[in-house]
């Protein structure tokens, strides 16, 4: 059966091959985890640094930031031919996990210079 090469209202992203069946999708996605797993280390390395630059532990939420983050990445999903709402709904999920890795980070690092 052949599907459009669409996403919702959204064309699917410029990059992406057509695909033949679902073993080739599956392929495709897992190659993608490969390459977006990285960067995701990277990032939470970068969050958990952010960690020894918060006075406190109240400022590890910082509510402008996460705001800002997340009309950056709506707009580049529009670039991307991606749907805002889904990439909005992953990023917020990512801000979440990363402000509990920074949190933990931010006792940690506290409580091994006591």
């Amino acid at each position: 059966m052949t599907r459009p090469n669409t996403v919702s209202s959204y064309p699917a992203a410029k990059t992406a091959r057509r695909c033949a069946d679902m073993s080739e999708i599956r392929t495709e996605i897992d190659r993608l985890d490969r390459l977006i797993v990285p960067l995701l280390a990277e990032r939470l390395n970068y969050v958990g640094q952010a960690a020894a630059y918060k006075p406190n532990r109240a400022e590890v939420v910082v509510h402008w930031r996460i705001e800002d983050v997340v009309t950056k990445v709506r707009a580049l999903a529009v670039t991307e031919n991606a749907d805002p709402d889904t990439v909005e709904r992953i990023y917020r999920g990512l801000i979440d996990a990363s402000i509990a890795w920074e949190g933990r980070n931010y006792d940690r690092t506290r409580n091994d210079h006591r």
